[in-house]
């Protein structure tokens, strides 16, 4: 039986007979995954940098190693943005399970025309069914602008967003409850090293090392991956060894690792003989307004209820732009989505404070998909240096044209709705980014515009993976969730076919 964690540091790395797989990154895609595999009986290891969330925020070293440098006129947040921790970036999690639209994975305006997507919708159906069950995904009917689904979400609807469908009526706006994972062990938060990761441990086939940074891709001369250089805040190396490997860390970390990883074989860095390895890095910006109404029934008691809509999801493409995602929240906490109100908030809207006692807030907002342009990508910092003295990431952002259109368009569609709704007073919220960090290593059919193929093999590999929101082509103007662990479920497979295979 395989050790369950690394109570002894890197000992578990000392091991003469490699692992099945090795994983990089415990966050959504990487316990999936790795979970999938154990179960299946491959001997899996999985490196988590992290430990838990005391020490993610207590532990400057730990910390630091999140840092990365930014240059561009989207303004990106610098903090909050990544994390070190078991878990990954499940554990600020909002827990919503959108699944791509068709047309996402089709030719569009925002597809790069040298590079379309190598899988279609139908490639994933399936493993979209096998993911909202393994996340307990609930929500209510699908409505005739979602994407479509042949079975029911696995758990009814919880919320009552009852008043939020008829306020879109009064719009003519179709809103239904967004798709969302539903915690057994927690009260809010859908932590997959809770909910999932247990049954990686109970396998018997899988082992957890924390606290273990990859440094390195070890590559040989034929193109085979033979490990993973780790290191450890205190001190500690070894060399991690498996048949296969799979690195998902993220849209920002796995690009930084593959570039860290030059060879005499992959001389610019691995996966990254045509200057691919970073490239097209987007976000989802959300734009919201913070209207009142007046308060009714449904507005008097504490509540925090949110619906979302597909209908315009597709409308501005046919002017060239991209995909656009509504939401409509009513709650008394508004209105950013870090849940907390700044004076300055309050203060900013014209109806004042004293008008909560007679009525309620309201925002509507919207998520716009960002072109990926080739010019915002993610390089080595040319200055900073982590704690064991390799460059830091180095993200460039940019808005593109078509960017600063849409959102444009989407203003001038939300504030048309404000005083439908009986909205008293208005302000626009600043932008704020979901940190879901997309397309920087992007499948493909050739490395000349790909990063890896489409079983999300790096190009020019034997046996190293990516897995992870890093691969998608476009990120459409959902959240990418459900698609992640839709493809770490397919890749699972894959992998179980070729290893079993030998």
């Amino acid at each position: 039986m395989v050790a369950r964690s690394n109570g002894g540091g890197l000992s578990p790395l000392g091991s003469t007979e490699p692992y099945d797989v090795c994983i990089v990154g415990s966050g959504p895609a990487g316990t999936i995954l790795g979970t999938t595999l154990a179960r299946r009986g491959l001997r899996t290891l999985i490196l988590e940098s992290g430990r838990g969330m005391l020490s993610w925020l207590a532990n400057q070293q730990i910390r630091s190693l999140a840092r990365y440098d930014f240059t561009g006129n989207t303004d990106y947040p610098l903090s909050r943005t990544t994390s070190r921790i078991l878990g990954g970036n499940s554990n600020f999690w909002t827990g919503r399970c959108e699944r791509f639209h068709p047309a996402d994975f089709e030719l569009h305006p925002y597809t790069p025309p040298e590079n379309p997507w190598p899988i279609g919708y139908a490639d994933l159906d399936s493993y979209y069914d096998d993911a909202e069950r393994l996340l307990r995904v609930r929500g209510g009917p699908r409505s005739p602008f979602s994407p479509p689904r042949r079975h029911p979400l696995p758990l009814p609807p919880s919320p009552d967003i009852g008043f939020l469908k008829r306020l879109g009526e009064v719009i003519g706006l179709d809103l239904e409850e967004s798709a969302t994972a539903t915690p057994q062990k927690t009260m809010r938060v859908f932590n997959v090293q809770k909910e999932i990761l247990p049954g990686f441990h109970a396998s018997g086939h899988g082992t957890v090392v924390t606290g273990a940074t990859a440094t390195r891709i070890i590559a040989g001369c034929d193109g085979t991956i033979s490990g993973i250089e780790v290191k450890t805040v205190d001190g500690g190396s070894a060399i991690a060894r498996a048949r296969c490997f799979v690195v998902s860390c993220g849209g920002i970390e796995t690009p930084r690792l593959l570039l860290l990883s030059a060879s005499e074989r992959f001389p610019a860095g691995i996966g990254n003989g045509y200057d691919q390895v970073g490239r097209g890095f987007n976000d989802h910006p959300n734009l919201s307004y913070q209207t009142n109404i007046p308060h009714t029934r449904d507005t008097l008691t504490p509540t925090n209820k949110i619906a979302r809509s597909h209908q315009f999801y597709n409308t501005y493409r046919g002017e060239g732009l991209g995909s656009v995602l509504l939401v409509m929240r009513q709650a008394w906490v508004l209105p950013n989505h870090i849940g907390v109100v700044r004076a300055a908030t309050l203060l900013r809207n014209s109806v004042g404070i004293l008008a909560r006692l007679v009525s309620a807030p309201l925002q509507i907002g919207a998520s716009f998909e960002i072109k990926p342009s080739p010019s915002n990508r993610v390089m080595l910092s040319r200055t900073h240096t982590d704690l064991f003295g390799r460059p830091i990431a180095h993200l460039v952002f940019n808005y593109a044209d078509e960017d600063l259109r849409l959102m444009e368009r989407g203003r001038e569609l939300l504030r048309g709705w404000i005083p439908k709704v009986g909205g008293i007073g208005s302000h626009e919220i600043e932008v704020a980014w979901s940190r879901h960090h997309l397309s920087t290593c992007r499948m493909g059919s050739s490395p000349t515009t790909s990063v890896v193929n489409a079983d999300l093999r790096v190009h020019d590999t034997r046996n190293l993976y990516l897995c992870g929101s890093e691969a998608f082509v476009t990120g459409g103007g959902q959240q990418p969730t459900l698609t992640i662990a839709a493809m770490a479920l397919r890749l699972a497979d894959h992998l179980t076919a070729r290893l079993r295979a030998g």
